[in-house]
């Protein structure tokens, strides 16, 4: 003990200095952990945040596909080009007229509804000027489906054509419903085509097993 008090006191700078030098470097090294955290950190942050973006895109990819599934459509009649074509599920009637190269000059349009909405195996049917067997309602795999639509007519989505396939409906009543729907909405029941122009209790109760709302 005696020699390394002797020894200090004889180098008492150099012990000094070994001293400072092992003070600077601990706190530099626990400086440089301490900012190394935040890093750490953020750098965690920016993976979870990454893994939500990829997690968001993968569902968005999902919803997208399963919207636009492919159908398949049959168009005949007054088309350019008939036959049988592959659309995205979300196509409406316009967009088939449009893949078989639309209307011939011969077609007759009116009554013809290009909103509507394709189904799967539907049939598109466009009718040539005159003809009396207008019938170009969407047909539909399900054979229960396509029994309800002839049965049951929507007075709410049928265009022209189709309510003149109601009993004793000719293309002026048919009219007069497609007027009343665009002053006034939709139908909320059955009951309501009364307030049409044409359209009596009596003439409700022939149609009532005919027409839907829904």
């Amino acid at each position: 003990m005696k020699k390394i008090s002797e020894y200090v006191k004889e180098n008492w700078k150099i012990v000094v200095g070994i001293v400072l030098a092992v003070t600077i470097l601990g706190a530099f090294y626990w400086n440089k952990k301490v900012l190394d955290i935040p890093k750490q950190e953020e750098k965690h942050s920016e993976w979870a945040e990454l893994s939500k973006e990829k997690e968001a895109t993968g569902k968005k990819k999902v919803e997208k596909d399963e919207d636009e599934n492919e159908i398949v459509v049959d168009v005949k009649g007054a088309v350019k080009k008939p036959g049988i074509y592959k659309l995205s599920s979300k196509k409406c009637v316009s967009d088939a007229v449009a893949s078989a190269g639309g209307f011939t000059e011969e077609a007759e349009r009116k009554g013809i509804n290009l909103a509507k909405k394709l189904q799967d195996e539907a049939e598109v049917y466009v009718p040539v000027r005159g003809e009396t067997d207008t019938n170009h309602l969407l047909e539909t795999k399900d054979n229960t489906s396509k029994t309800a639509e002839k049965t049951k007519i929507n007075i709410n989505t049928a265009d022209l054509t189709e309510l003149q396939q109601l009993s004793g409906v000719g293309a002026k009543k048919a009219q007069d419903i497609l007027d009343y729907r665009s002053e006034n909405g939709s139908f909320e029941s059955v009951e309501e085509l009364t307030k049409v122009s044409g359209f009596g209790p009596k003439t409700l109760e022939k149609l009532k097993e005919a027409i839907t709302v829904d």
